[in-house]
């Protein structure tokens, strides 16, 4: 599976979630998990292993220090849990947006609050590959290549989340709209 199937298939889950008419209880994310969970389960194991390795790629190459202190700066906090979430929320918005929050951080001012985004932290998308692929095979998906090993620390520089200044400055979007972090 290349990264445009990937992408195909979380636009089509996203494009069906929006469809289902949600209660006030009800999060987005949590109709898009069960709509990714029924469009996985018509997959192959070995398209499922492919889906996850796409999703791994795409997770670490959101490891980065700037979208961590935007991250930080978004919640009031973010701590590494917190940031897997956030990564797999970012993920669980699309491509477009997705690299658009890659090329600009300061972005998800934009997109925050807007319809059928969640609140960035989504701990269930991450899982929902391997919870499926556990159910249908009897196995454990993080035994395959290309879907473990986490980095063992975020690509570019540290950013002092706390430096209220330097995050106006790189993020100026985010903190107008935020302007007492979280």
């Amino acid at each position: 599976m290349d990264e445009d199937q990937f992408w195909n298939i979380i636009d089509n889950s996203r494009n069906v979630a929006a469809l289902v008419n949600r209660d006030s209880g009800t999060d987005f994310i949590q109709v898009h998990e069960q709509s990714l969970d029924n469009l996985l389960r018509q997959l192959s194991p070995t398209q499922i292993v492919e889906f996850e390795v796409q999703f791994t790629k795409l997770f670490f190459k959101a490891y980065r220090w700037d979208l961590w202190a935007a991250a930080y700066w978004l919640f009031g906090g973010c701590s590494d849990d917190g940031f897997m979430d956030f990564r797999s929320c970012l993920i669980s918005l699309g491509k477009d947006l997705y690299y658009q929050v890659l090329d600009d951080p300061d972005v998800l001012a934009d997109i925050v609050d807007a319809t059928n985004v969640p609140y960035m932290q989504a701990e269930g998308f991450q899982h929902v590959a391997s919870r499926v692929y556990r159910e249908i095979t009897d196995e454990d998906l993080s035994d395959y290549e290309g879907v473990g090993d986490h980095p063992s620390k975020p690509e570019g520089e540290s950013i002092d989340h706390d430096n209220v200044e330097l995050m106006r400055k790189r993020f100026p979007k985010l903190v107008n709209k935020y302007p007492d972090m979280g």
